[in-house]
């Protein structure tokens, strides 16, 4: 058995012969395998480990040019996504390698690498991939998704493509599409970095799994599509990723302007909202009563990402109340978010939103396919997996994915109380029965389906302890109108219009027969990821669950 404590570091002088002899043989003068962070396994069929943060190019065999990081150079993700977001890759802030096919020992070229990082602290996995094969295919959007593929169920993709989830309906499959560069260049092109990322959701079966029984696949496809809306007027560029089920998106994609589907708005990068606004043309989609197109109508929109106004700035004001809430605060300060990924970066601070949508998509796909080599399949880190018998790559970091998840429905209690009043009618006072309902969460009951990730959470020194742990009740599209009132905070989602609070009360007064109980609610929660080893900054999760609502 190998010393754990000498890999993923390569012996000092094991290292210099071979740098001596790659150099000699390409005439890279460029140190790639320093000084490695991360983990390793000691047996089996390993990728190869290098030092992603400071690594001036990636590692190829002799003959191949020369690969740059995908956070720097030709090619580079700085054309889709902020700076916060390329330079949020450090291993100290919880980032892992997980698998990569760049390798210098290589027999021959490498066509069309991948490498794959994990933060543990937020459970965000992000799949950098080069493209080397030449593509000359006309298309303005990149298609890509995220499948489990297993002879059971699992949770591990539940928290993707929705702001509230529901833990009652495992999600084995997501598609998403991709926003388009903000350079304005093509978003596809050979010798350029693409980068996917997903949120995972702690899934305690996966350990018990064998690993012939599950593994991730992910895809990446291309389409040609013209306008884009997300409730609001259609606009020409996609600025954020949306995703949802595959035959959502798929529909929305064949069939164009009159298919609307749900869909989940994800937006990555603190200054991702702060980019998009403004005042920008659109247009909206006139229709005859059969539902033919027969035109549209000019529209100026506060925001060039496709929702209403009114949500965007919702959106905005909640996600800036959130960056500037003290620890602690954050349940009175996040109001307009269901589900975040707050800070956690050395660098600067980072985000990942997720918000529903009415995603309406112009032009049907005039040109499609898929990337080189795509689908591709691995092994799910954290499942039983036999380093002997298991054919190609198993993963560096073998660890169960995800930080946090719930193990079953939470439950929202309803306490009723009657009265009776006096409603005055045409001058005649006639007694109204007033129903007081009082809604508040379940916090044995969800404190007991509270489930944490034991490789995240837990009292060593690469572990993470969960602090300022908070509930909220989210009631949902509740009766307005005559005789009803509501007590809470308002907030107001595509979706949804919604009251917050640790606890909501409405009010509802009738004259005859019993009154309705609202039948649509959910849980907020929100909480802090506190690293141990006291340097790793702090990563905030809010996450909103639907809510089983129980009338005592």
């Amino acid at each position: 058995m190998k010393n754990q404590k000498l890999l993923p570091f390569v012996k000092k002088a094991t290292y210099a012969l071979f740098l001596f002899v790659f150099i000699s043989v390409s005439g890279c003068k460029k140190i790639l395998n320093d000084s490695v962070p991360g983990n390793s396994v000691t047996d089996g069929i390993q990728p190869y480990n290098f030092n992603w943060e400071t690594a001036n190019w990636m590692p190829t065999p002799p003959g191949q040019s020369l690969i740059p990081p995908p956070w720097i150079g030709q090619g580079s993700i700085t054309s889709v996504y902020g700076l916060d977001v390329a330079n949020d890759n450090k291993y100290a802030d919880g980032w892992q390698l997980v698998y990569n096919t760049f390798d210098p020992n290589s027999a021959g070229p490498l066509q069309n690498p991948y490498f794959i990082l994990y933060n543990k602290y937020r459970g965000l996995m992000r799949i950098y991939i080069y493209i080397t094969t030449p593509l000359t295919y006309p298309s303005d959007y990149l298609v890509d998704g995220l499948n489990v593929l297993t002879t059971g169920t699992s949770s591990m993709l539940n928290f993707l493509g929705t702001d509230i989830v529901n833990v009652s309906q495992n999600q084995l499959s997501y598609t998403q599409v991709e926003p388009a560069p903000k350079d304005g260049s093509a978003p596809l092109g050979s010798n350029k970095w693409y980068m996917l990322q997903y949120e995972l959701a702690y899934d305690p079966q996966t350990a018990n799994t064998n690993y012939n029984n599950i593994q991730l696949s992910w895809f990446n496809n291309y389409n040609s599509i013209s306008k884009v809306s997300l409730g609001g007027p259609l606009q020409g560029t996609l600025n954020g990723t949306v995703g949802s089920s595959t035959s959502g998106i798929n529909s929305a994609i064949q069939n164009g302007v009159n298919t609307i589907t749900t869909a989940g708005l994800s937006l990555i990068g603190s200054s991702v909202l702060n980019n998009a606004s403004g005042s920008f043309q659109g247009v909206y989609p006139e229709y005859t009563s059969d539902g033919t197109l027969i035109g549209y109508t000019p529209a100026t929109s506060n925001n060039n990402l496709g929702l209403p106004d009114g949500i965007f700035t919702s959106l905005k004001t909640g996600l800036s109340n959130a960056l500037s809430a003290a620890s602690g605060n954050i349940p009175g300060a996040i109001a307009g978010i269901l589900s975040a990924i707050i800070g956690g970066s050395s660098n600067a601070t980072t985000v990942s939103l997720n918000l529903n949508a009415k995603l309406r998509l112009d032009g049907t796909s005039t040109s499609q396919g898929s990337f080189p080599a795509s689908p591709t399949s691995v092994y799910v880190p954290g499942s039983i997996i036999d380093p002997i018998s298991a054919p190609n790559y198993i993963p560096l970091y073998n660890q169960s994915l995800g930080v946090f998840n719930l193990s079953n429905k939470p439950t929202i209690n309803v306490h009723t109380s009657t009265s009776t009043i006096l409603v005055n009618e045409g001058g005649i006072d006639i007694p109204f029965t007033q129903y007081t309902n009082l809604y508040t969460v379940n916090q044995g009951l969800f404190n007991s389906l509270f489930i944490t990730n034991p490789a995240v959470v837990n009292s060593l020194a690469t572990g993470a302890t969960i602090q300022n742990l908070n509930t909220q009740v989210v009631l949902l599209n509740p009766n307005t109108g005559y005789n009803f009132q509501v007590t809470g905070t308002q907030e107001i989602y595509v979706n949804y219009t919604a009251y917050t609070g640790t606890n909501v009360t409405t009010v509802y007064s009738k004259e005859h027969g019993a009154q309705p109980i609202n039948d649509l609610a959910a849980i907020r929660v929100s909480f802090d990821v506190i690293p141990n080893n006291g340097t790793t900054p702090k990563s905030t999760i809010i996450k909103s669950f639907f809510a089983n609502i129980v009338n005592n």
